[in-house]
C-alpha cells in the first residue's frame, strides 16, 4: 500500500503547488481597479418608464352636457366611447449607497386628476399651487446608514392603500372606489423606514393630503406596519391623520383614516387580496364625517402571460364629505389580461357600479341614474 501513499501525498503536493502558483497569479487590487474601474455616479442612474392608453365605452352613453361623455366615481379611466392616453412616465432613480435619489416624471390627464381633482389644473383656482409640480409624480432624496434603516426626503406617493397610480402595478385596470376616494394620492415630507427580516415599520410626517406646499398650521403623520408570518401571507396596516384640510380658513381638527391590506398566495397560480379603510373627519361646528369600505381581489394567473381577476367593492360615505353625496356605492369589475410580451401589457375589463344616490350620467346630459356599467381595453408599453 506504499505506493498508494505515494500517489496521494504526490497528488496532494501538486494540487498544493497549484494552489500557490494560483495565489501567486492572482492580480493586485490595485490592477483590478485600473482593469475595472468603479462606476461614475451618473452611471448607477436607472431609468425605466412606460406609457398607458386605453379605450372606454360606457354603456350609458352619456351625452355631451356639462361633464359629459365621462365615467362618474372613476380613476382614471373617465373618457366614454374614445381613445384617450392616461399616463406616461419616466423614472429615474439610483440605488442608495449610502445615498440614491428617484424622480417621476408623468404626463397625461391622470397627473392633473391627481394633484387638482379635475382632467385641467388650470381650469380651478385652487389647481394653481399644484401646477408647479403636477409632472413630478415624485422627487425625492434617499440616505441608507444601514441595510435596516432608511430616510426619505421629499415629494411621494401615498403609502397608503391596495392599489397605486400607475394601472401596469395594479391588478385590475379601472382604481378601485377605495384608491378613488378613501386614501390620498400624494405627500411632501419625511419618513423613515426599518425593515427585519419578516416585518418593517414606517414613520411618515407630511405637509398634508395631495399638496407640496403647506396650507394650514398643523402636520400630518402617518405609519405602517407589515408583517410576512408565514410564506405567502402579507398583512399591512397603515395610518394617518392631522388637521387637513384647510376649509375657508378654519383647519379642520382632525382627520384619520385606517387602512388594513391582507395579501396571500396559497398556490403559486393563486393570489387573494383584500382592502379595509375606515375614515372619519372631524370639525369644530359640523361635527363627524364617517366613510369606509372594503375590497375583495382575487387573481388566477394559469400562466405567466394570462391571468383573470375579479374585484368586488362596497363603500359608504355617510356624510358625502369623498364624494360630495351620501351614498352606497358597490362595483363588480371582471379583469382578463394578457402580457403579449416582457413589455406589452393588455386588459380587457368589464365593470359596474351601483349606488344608492343618482350619481351617475345618462344618455341625456342632462339627467343622471344610479348605474353605470363600462367596458374598458387597456395597453401599456413598459421600458
Amino acid at each position: 500500500m506504499m505506493w498508494l501513499k505515494i500517489m496521494v501525498l504526490a497528488v496532494c503536493l501538486i494540487l498544493g503547488g497549484q494552489g500557490v502558483s494560483l495565489a501567486e497569479e492572482m492580480p493586485s487590487e490595485k490592477e483590478v481597479g485600473a482593469k475595472f474601474p468603479e462606476k461614475k455616479w451618473f452611471e448607477k442612474v436607472h431609468m425605466a418608464g412606460f406609457v398607458d392608453i386605453y379605450y372606454g365605452y360606457n354603456f350609458n352613453q352619456p351625452g355631451d352636457g356639462p361633464g359629459g361623455r365621462l365615467n362618474q366615481l372613476r380613476n382614471f379611466d373617465f373618457r366614454n366611447d374614445q381613445f384617450a392616453l392616461s399616463l406616461a412616465e419616466l423614472v429615474f432613480h439610483k440605488d442608495p449607497d449610502p445615498f440614491g435619489f428617484r424622480v417621476d416624471l408623468d404626463f397625461g390627464t391622470t397627473t392633473d386628476w391627481v394633484h387638482c381633482a379635475v382632467l385641467n389644473c388650470a381650469t380651478v383656482a385652487g389647481g394653481a399651487a399644484e401646477e408647479p409640480f403636477k409632472n413630478i409624480q415624485q422627487a425625492y432624496l434617499s440616505w441608507k446608514p444601514s441595510s435596516m434603516w432608511s430616510i426619505e426626503a421629499g415629494k411621494f406617493v401615498t403609502h397608503m392603500g391596495f392599489e397605486v397610480i400607475e394601472s401596469k402595478d395594479n391588478w385590475n385596470y379601472s382604481r378601485s372606489l377605495l384608491f378613488a376616494w378613501a386614501i390620498p394620492y400624494y405627500h411632501s415630507g419625511l419618513r423613515i423606514s426599518h425593515t427585519h427580516e419578516n416585518f418593517w415599520i414606517n414613520g411618515y410626517i407630511y405637509n398634508g393630503w395631495n399638496n407640496v406646499t403647506e396650507d394650514n398650521a398643523g402636520k400630518t403623520f402617518g405609519a405602517q406596519l407589515g408583517l410576512t408570518p408565514i410564506k405567502g401571507l402579507t398583512i399591512i396596516q397603515n395610518w394617518i391623520g392631522g388637521p387637513e384640510p384647510n376649509i375657508s380658513g378654519v383647519d379642520i381638527q382632525n382627520r384619520h383614516v385606517f387602512d388594513t391590506v391582507v395579501m396571500f398566495s396559497p398556490v403559486e397560480m393563486l393570489s387573494l387580496g383584500l382592502n379595509y379603510d375606515y375614515g372619519w373627519v372631524k370639525t369644530a361646528t359640523a361635527g363627524d364625517s364617517i366613510w369606509s369600505g372594503v375590497a375583495a381581489y382575487a387573481r388566477f394567473a394559469p400562466t405567466d402571460r394570462l391571468a383573470f381577476i375579479p374585484r368586488f367593492e362596497w363603500y359608504d360615505d355617510k356624510a358625502g364629505f369623498t364624494t360630495g353625496t351620501t351614498q352606497i356605492v358597490k362595483e363588480i369589475t371582471l379583469t382578463a389580461e394578457h402580457k403579449c410580451s416582457d413589455n406589452v401589457l393588455t386588459r380587457l375589463e368589464y365593470r359596474s357600479d351601483w349606488s344608492t344616490a343618482d350619481s351617475f350620467h345618462s344618455d341625456t346630459g342632462t339627467s343622471n341614474t344610479d348605474t353605470q356599467d363600462t367596458i374598458t381595453l387597456g395597453l401599456v408599453y413598459s421600458f
